[in-house]
């Protein structure tokens, strides 16, 4: 297309197509962008490792009720550790907004509660029970989200004496304190005290 032009005091000026400004990115809501986004993505992760099912279906036969079921009612004591360092088992574990499974946290302290309904009375509710509702690993290669370099050995303890069997098929009764290392380094399995001011008033909580 021929360029249009005009005349000034006896001269031609073309005319110049005006070049539109270019669009900078907006640098700084991109980057709080990214930033959020990789708080989401840790979150994240840090919620699937510690999670519970969380469609409320029953787990190793244990069931998530509405109610707490108290026909049978006990508490054990489960403590992890990993090279001398003691490792938290979460509150709230088998605990959904609207059940909580017949094993399950209140508080960090490594109360285990079990209650379950009459009809399961006589069942032997065991450590692997309690982690598979945790969702959590526990075999001779990885304990929750430790997993077990060269060299490195799982043992555990109930009651203070070495356990030499599988660690899930301990069976959790009244007072049972289970220790499970993965060492080395090993310590000496802590005891729990079962008559402290926070121990009692936890077990003594119906939950």
């Amino acid at each position: 297309m021929p360029k249009t032009s005009t005349r000034n005091r006896g001269r031609t000026i073309a005319r110049r197509p005006v070049a539109k400004p270019k669009r900078e990115l907006p640098i700084l809501p991109l980057s709080v962008a990214g930033i959020f986004v990789v708080a989401f993505a840790v979150l994240l992760v840090v919620f699937w490792v510690n999670r519970t099912p969380i469609s409320g279906q029953p787990v190793a036969n244990i069931s998530c009720q509405s109610g707490e079921q108290l026909a049978t009612h006990y508490h054990a004591h489960v403590d992890i550790i990993y090279k001398g360092q003691p490792v938290t088992v979460p509150a709230q574990t088998g605990i959904l907004s609207s059940c909580f499974y017949w094993m399950h946290t209140h508080t960090t302290s490594g109360i285990i509660h079990i209650e379950a309904p009459k009809d399961s009375a006589n069942r032997k509710f065991t450590v692997g029970d309690f982690f598979q509702v945790w969702n959590q690993p526990l075999t001779s290669k990885q304990v929750t989200t430790i997993k077990l370099a060269k060299g490195d050995q799982v043992k555990a303890w109930v009651d203070g004496k070495p356990y030499t069997g599988d660690p899930r098929n301990i069976v959790l009764k009244s007072h049972t304190q289970v220790v499970i290392e993965v060492g080395p380094e090993f310590v000496d399995p802590p005891t729990f005290d079962w008559t402290s001011q926070d121990a009692i008033q936890e077990a003594g909580t119906g939950g």
